[in-house]
């Protein structure tokens, strides 16, 4: 028998590829990995979410200035925001009202089989769809009316009720760009050297030309097609 291999254990789930980036007639090739430990990414995340939503407080020039677009957006996009914002009282209250079917075990006592629990299993599947496809409908209607009602409003209450989902999306979409400049701060490497990164500070990160950096969050994805959370979409 050969020889066993021993590990680093701090380096176990790390792991990377070379990517060549382009731009116009020009590239770079660099190393790409996995960067393990995602904590300060989240952190920093967290941080930008927190800073952008301290830019809208009342009174200041961005919410005015955010207040003054929605005034002037079209309706139905207005009315499609203050939805986005109602939707999750919506679903909340609609699973209460129609809960999942509580899924079947083996009746021991009354010696079962497991052809029998087969059968019930196979029963609860397709009670659990027919539930979710009568909540899904119930959900359209709801939603339908609602729009309608939505659409009968004078503008300004309309724009109070728009204005909380508009600055979910602006601060998750903070969280977003940062943890995505802070995943790669610590994955993109040099080519020739893998333990060195490519990029000296985050500022550097941040100053990418944005096809550059998609095409480097692209690679990021494919090499963990797994992780999802690097990466929130807006």
């Amino acid at each position: 028998m050969g020889e066993s291999r021993r590990v680093d254990l701090a380096q176990m789930g790390v792991w990377g590829r070379e990517v060549r980036v382009e731009f116009g007639d020009r590239y770079e090739e660099v190393w790409l990995q996995t960067i393990g430990d995602r904590t300060e990414a989240l952190e920093r995340g967290h941080e930008a979410m927190q800073s952008k939503l301290l830019e809208f407080r009342p009174g200041s020039e961005r919410s005015e200035a955010l207040t003054e677009a929605l005034r002037l957006a079209p309706a139905e996009d207005v009315v499609e925001l203050a939805l986005a914002a109602e939707r999750p009282r919506v679903e909340a209250r609609l699973r209460r009202e129609m809960p999942e079917p509580v899924k079947p075990r083996r009746d021991q006592a009354a010696r079962e089989t497991e052809r029998d629990l087969a059968r019930r299993l196979e029963e609860h599947e397709q009670r659990c769809r027919e539930v979710a496809a009568a909540r899904a409908a119930r959900m359209e209607e709801s939603l339908r009316s609602r729009r309608e009602e939505l659409l009968g409003m004078p503008r300004e209450e309309l724009v109070e009720l728009a204005r909380p989902r508009r600055i979910d999306i602006e601060c998750w979409n903070a969280f977003a760009r940062t943890c995505d400049d802070w995943v790669l701060l610590g994955a993109v490497r040099r080519a020739e050297e893998h333990g060195q990164t490519y990029f000296r500070d985050i500022s550097e990160v941040e100053a990418l030309h944005p096809a550059v950096k998609e095409q480097l969050r692209t690679a990021y994805r494919e090499l963990e097609p797994r992780e999802g959370d690097e990466f929130p979409k807006s």
